[in-house]
Protein backbone atom coordinates (compact mmCIF):
# COMPACT_ATOMS: atom_id res chain seq x y z
CA UNK A 1 0.00 0.00 0.00
CA UNK A 2 1.12 3.86 -0.89
CA UNK A 3 0.69 6.91 1.40
CA UNK A 4 -1.72 7.85 -1.21
CA UNK A 5 -3.90 4.80 -1.04
CA UNK A 6 -3.63 4.52 2.81
CA UNK A 7 -5.20 8.28 2.87
CA UNK A 8 -7.60 8.06 0.26
CA UNK A 9 -9.21 4.79 2.21
CA UNK A 10 -9.18 6.85 5.73
CA UNK A 11 -10.91 9.78 4.02
CA UNK A 12 -13.10 7.60 2.21
CA UNK A 13 -14.04 5.70 5.16
CA UNK A 14 -14.55 8.65 7.92
CA UNK A 15 -16.43 11.19 5.36
CA UNK A 16 -18.89 9.00 4.64
CA UNK A 17 -22.47 9.63 6.15
CA UNK A 18 -22.18 11.32 8.79
CA UNK A 19 -18.94 12.87 7.98
CA UNK A 20 -17.10 12.27 11.31
CA UNK A 21 -13.64 14.36 10.11
CA UNK A 22 -13.29 18.08 11.50
CA UNK A 23 -11.92 20.97 9.67
CA UNK A 24 -8.57 22.99 9.25
CA UNK A 25 -9.21 26.67 9.02
CA UNK A 26 -6.22 27.95 7.43
CA UNK A 27 -5.17 31.78 8.22
CA UNK A 28 -6.73 33.15 5.54
CA UNK A 29 -10.44 31.87 6.68
CA UNK A 30 -10.62 28.92 4.48
CA UNK A 31 -11.79 25.71 5.83
CA UNK A 32 -10.43 22.37 4.70
CA UNK A 33 -10.90 18.76 5.51
CA UNK A 34 -8.54 18.01 8.99
CA UNK A 35 -6.65 15.58 6.92
CA UNK A 36 -2.57 15.83 6.95
CA UNK A 37 0.37 13.52 6.12
CA UNK A 38 2.74 14.21 8.45
CA UNK A 39 6.11 13.81 7.05
CA UNK A 40 9.67 15.70 8.80
CA UNK A 41 6.85 18.94 9.93
CA UNK A 42 3.30 18.76 11.52
CA UNK A 43 0.37 20.71 10.41
CA UNK A 44 1.21 24.14 10.46
CA UNK A 45 0.65 26.41 13.70
CA UNK A 46 -1.35 28.81 12.47
CA UNK A 47 -3.79 26.30 11.26
CA UNK A 48 -6.74 26.19 13.59
CA UNK A 49 -8.32 22.22 14.05
CA UNK A 50 -12.04 21.76 14.42
CA UNK A 51 -13.21 18.92 15.63
CA UNK A 52 -11.63 15.07 14.43
CA UNK A 53 -7.96 15.25 13.24
CA UNK A 54 -6.34 12.86 11.10
CA UNK A 55 -2.88 12.65 11.09
CA UNK A 56 -0.65 9.65 8.80
CA UNK A 57 2.89 9.15 9.08
CA UNK A 58 4.39 9.50 5.74
CA UNK A 59 6.47 6.58 5.95
CA UNK A 60 5.86 3.05 7.31
CA UNK A 61 8.05 1.37 9.82
CA UNK A 62 9.91 -1.53 7.87
CA UNK A 63 10.48 -4.76 9.16
CA UNK A 64 12.15 -7.08 6.83
CA UNK A 65 13.01 -10.37 6.97
CA UNK A 66 13.94 -12.70 4.35
CA UNK A 67 14.08 -15.96 3.48
CA UNK A 68 14.65 -18.19 0.61
CA UNK A 69 14.66 -16.71 -2.90
CA UNK A 70 11.62 -14.01 -0.99
CA UNK A 71 12.05 -11.24 0.65
CA UNK A 72 8.89 -10.06 3.61
CA UNK A 73 8.76 -6.59 4.23
CA UNK A 74 6.64 -6.12 6.90
CA UNK A 75 5.23 -2.37 7.27
CA UNK A 76 3.59 -0.99 9.44
CA UNK A 77 1.46 2.44 8.50
CA UNK A 78 0.59 4.87 11.85
CA UNK A 79 -3.20 6.61 11.97
CA UNK A 80 -3.57 8.99 14.62
CA UNK A 81 -7.24 10.26 15.44
CA UNK A 82 -7.33 13.10 17.82
CA UNK A 83 -10.31 15.04 18.93
CA UNK A 84 -10.44 18.71 19.26
CA UNK A 85 -13.68 19.54 20.19
CA UNK A 86 -14.45 17.55 23.59
CA UNK A 87 -18.51 18.36 23.03
CA UNK A 88 -18.11 16.16 19.83
CA UNK A 89 -18.30 12.38 20.31
CA UNK A 90 -17.14 11.36 16.67
CA UNK A 91 -13.81 9.57 18.00
CA UNK A 92 -15.76 6.15 19.01
CA UNK A 93 -17.48 6.38 15.67
CA UNK A 94 -14.54 6.78 13.57
CA UNK A 95 -12.73 4.41 16.17
CA UNK A 96 -15.47 1.28 14.91
CA UNK A 97 -15.13 2.23 11.88
CA UNK A 98 -11.53 1.83 11.46
CA UNK A 99 -11.39 -1.02 13.45
CA UNK A 100 -13.92 -2.93 10.81
CA UNK A 101 -12.41 -1.04 8.20
CA UNK A 102 -8.35 -2.74 9.53
CA UNK A 103 -9.56 -5.49 11.62
CA UNK A 104 -5.72 -6.67 11.66
CA UNK A 105 -4.89 -2.83 13.17
CA UNK A 106 -3.62 -2.31 16.32
CA UNK A 107 -5.45 0.47 18.17
CA UNK A 108 -4.55 2.24 21.64
CA UNK A 109 -6.78 4.96 23.04
CA UNK A 110 -5.64 7.77 24.95
CA UNK A 111 -8.29 9.76 26.78
CA UNK A 112 -8.67 13.41 27.22
CA UNK A 113 -7.57 15.24 29.90
CA UNK A 114 -6.22 18.96 31.11
CA UNK A 115 -3.17 18.49 29.02
CA UNK A 116 -3.84 16.28 25.84
CA UNK A 117 -6.71 15.97 23.43
CA UNK A 118 -8.73 12.56 23.57
CA UNK A 119 -6.67 10.59 21.04
CA UNK A 120 -6.52 6.70 19.05
CA UNK A 121 -3.27 5.47 17.91
CA UNK A 122 -4.18 2.79 15.37
CA UNK A 123 -0.93 0.65 13.61
CA UNK A 124 -1.93 -0.75 10.52
CA UNK A 125 0.35 -3.67 9.25
CA UNK A 126 0.96 -4.21 5.55
CA UNK A 127 2.71 -6.97 4.22
CA UNK A 128 5.25 -6.85 0.60
CA UNK A 129 6.67 -9.73 -0.38
CA UNK A 130 9.33 -9.59 -2.72
CA UNK A 131 10.05 -12.50 -4.83
CA UNK A 132 14.17 -12.80 -6.60
CA UNK A 133 13.95 -14.90 -9.66
CA UNK A 134 17.57 -17.17 -10.22
CA UNK A 135 19.99 -15.76 -12.97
Amino acid sequence: MKISQLRTTVETLLSSSPNLIGSYTLPNNVQIPAVYVVGQQGVPPEWKVNGLEVSIRQFPQIAPRSSVRTLKLSQVWEVILAQYTPTLDTLPVAMERMVRRFPDSTPRYFPGDDVAYERCRFLIPDMVVLNFLQS
